[in-house]
Parts: structure tokens; sequence; C-alpha cells
């Protein structure tokens, strides 16, 4: 089988995996490992890559600074009617921060059912607000906020907000448009070549180097670095159940 090198580089954070598949596809050869997956793996596979795919997408547009916020409906609301009321905020939002001569907002979000009631996590870029003009914005419940503390790598707040999976919810979270996206290359490498020491940007530190084996990528290898002077938020396993180490974009 072909053996693979994958980078991708994700704001402050840089990742790598080393792999085999079943044959050669180039950026996309990890989904012929998959064809055979039975229902229950592929689900599982699928959780873990949403997972991976959304922490990628903050740590490559979030940073120190910017708001986490957590939003909840004083009324019942089903998913239909929550994602409307979502985007009728973020209209609002939108229309605050352009009178106020803010950037443009970058927010990703992902809605979460809890004691069956809907409420919403929610990252957006840095603006300087009064908790009440933040309440009166979102007008529909409560309204918690976070300041992301110092470092690039957020990749367990990520795991943290993705940690439900309801299927009726479709896409576990989603954001604007204006998001960057992580930076990927995949490389094919020679079987024989051992790769032993892990070979990182330069001044990055690794905070995650593990080999495992897996039925659909065989002997595999993920690593996982952040630049040197900041600080990991987590260690990405935060609301986990135990499950084969991620293949599914890890």
């Amino acid at each position: 089988m072909p053996r693979y090198l994958k980078r991708i580089w994700a704001g402050d954070v840089y990742e790598e995996k080393i792999y085999f598949s079943p044959r050669e596809r180039g950026i996309s050869c990890e989904r012929a490992a998959k064809e055979n997956l039975s229902t229950e793996k592929m689900a599982e596979y699928n959780c873990m890559a949403a997972k991976r795919r959304c922490a990628r997408m903050v740590n490559a547009n979030f940073k120190e600074g910017d708001l986490f916020l957590t939003l909840t409906f004083r009324e019942r609301v089903d998913i239909k009617t929550a994602l409307r009321l979502f985007r009728n905020f973020i209209d609002r939002l939108k229309r605050l921060r352009k009178r106020k001569g803010y950037a443009e907002l970058k927010y990703l979000y992902v809605v979460e059912r809890k004691n069956k009631r809907e409420h919403v996590h929610l990252l957006i870029n840095k603006m300087d607000l009064t908790m009440k003009e933040l309440k009166e914005v979102w007008g529909l419940g409560r309204v918690m906020v976070s300041i992301l503390e110092p470092g690039g790598d957020y990749t367990g707040l990520a795991f943290y907000i993705t940690k439900e999976n309801y299927k009726e919810y479709g896409k576990r979270w989603s954001g604007s448009r204006n998001l960057a996206k992580p930076k990927e290359k995949v490389m094919l490498i020679s079987k024989e070549k051992e790769i032993k020491r892990a070979r990182v940007p330069k001044n990055y530190k690794v905070i995650e180097d593990i080999s495992y084996f897996s039925e659909y990528t065989g002997k595999t290898r993920y690593l996982r670095a952040v630049k040197i002077g900041g600080e990991d938020y987590g260690n990405g396993k935060e609301g986990e159940q135990h499950m084969e180490h991620p293949d599914g974009e890890g």
C-alpha cells in the first residue's frame, strides 16, 4: 500500500500524520481506506473527523482576546427555530460591529442540547462590548462570555463544544464564510523509510506524538505541535468517549 505524509498548518498549530492507504489518490487518498468500514466504525470516524476539522478551523481563525460565548434560550425552542433566532442575532451583531467600527465579524458555532433545551456555543473575533450590550443584542436568554487565553492551541475548546452528536442537527458545527482554511499538504513517501524522530517546524514544541495500528490505515503515526510561546488550551480529549485513536483527519 502507498505510504503518505500529511502535514496540516492551522494558526499556531502544526499536525503531521504518516499512514498507509490502499491506493494512490493524492490528497483524497484516505477515502479509499474507509470504503469497507462498518456503519458503526464509519460513524465513529465521521464524529472524530468533525471534531478535528472544527479544531483546525478554530486554531486557524481565533486567538487571544477573541470571545467564546454560550447563548441560552429563555423559552423552549426546536432546532429549526433555534437556528433562525441565532441567524437573526448574527445579523444584529454584524450591524452593531459596523456601527462601532470593528472588523468584519468572523464566527464559528455549534448548537447543542442539554436537559432537552437548545443552546449555542459561539466563537467570535474580538470586540469590546459590555455584558449588558451583549444581553441586549441576544435578548432571548442568558449570555455567558469567556475571553480566549494566551496561546495558539484551542483544540481542547473545539473538542468540548463538539462533544455532543445529534443526527437531526446535520453538521456538528458551522461558521461564517470569511473563515480562513487550514493549509494541508500530502506527499507520498518511501515505504521503507522509517521516520523515528519528529521533525516539526522551527520554534514549535511537540505536545502529542503517538503511534498506533488502524484496521484501515495500518501502522499510523500522529503528532501535534504548537508554536513556542503559547500554552495548550486543552489536550483535545474533553468530552470524548474512549475510542480507537482518531484516524478521522488525525
